[in-house]
């Protein structure tokens, strides 16, 4: 999950640039081992999330605005919907509370990451990345 958002983060911070980005240029950012990224790439492209183009000029680019796409939408691409648990097993008391507990922390999952898009974290990575500037001796 952390290396798509990562991918993602870098795809939407040069997005208006509307040129690809390749995997080595991404890895160059972030600490994401290709292996993972080609196949993360492969998904979201699949998705509909992200475009690939080939040839010398080629990489990858999103294929929406990044304040249209949140949180919660690549969480959900990446680890798939978050289903109700089973409850074909007999209802003890100890499970009626976990399982209580369990869909409060759900829910509160769903609404923060459906409150945050790809530009909340572009916008939020410049802010601090300004407030604590690098120094090179």
């Amino acid at each position: 999950m952390e290396y798509a958002l990562l991918a993602l983060l870098e795809l939407a911070s040069h997005h208006g640039k509307k040129v690809p980005l390749t995997m080595s240029e991404i890895t160059a950012k972030q600490p994401i081992p290709e292996r993972y990224l080609e196949q993360i790439l492969t998904n979201l492209r699949r998705a509909g999330v992200v475009q690939s183009q080939r040839g010398s000029k080629g990489g990858f680019i999103l294929v929406r605005e990044p304040w249209q796409i949140t949180l919660l939408e690549i969480v959900t691409l990446v680890e798939g919907e978050r289903k109700e648990k089973d409850s074909s097993e007999s209802p003890t008391l100890e499970r009626t509370l976990v399982y209580e507990i369990w869909e409060q922390a759900n829910a509160a999952s769903i609404e923060v990451l459906g409150r945050y898009t790809l530009q909340d974290l572009c916008q939020e990575r410049e802010i601090r990345a300004q407030q604590s500037p690098m120094y090179y001796i």
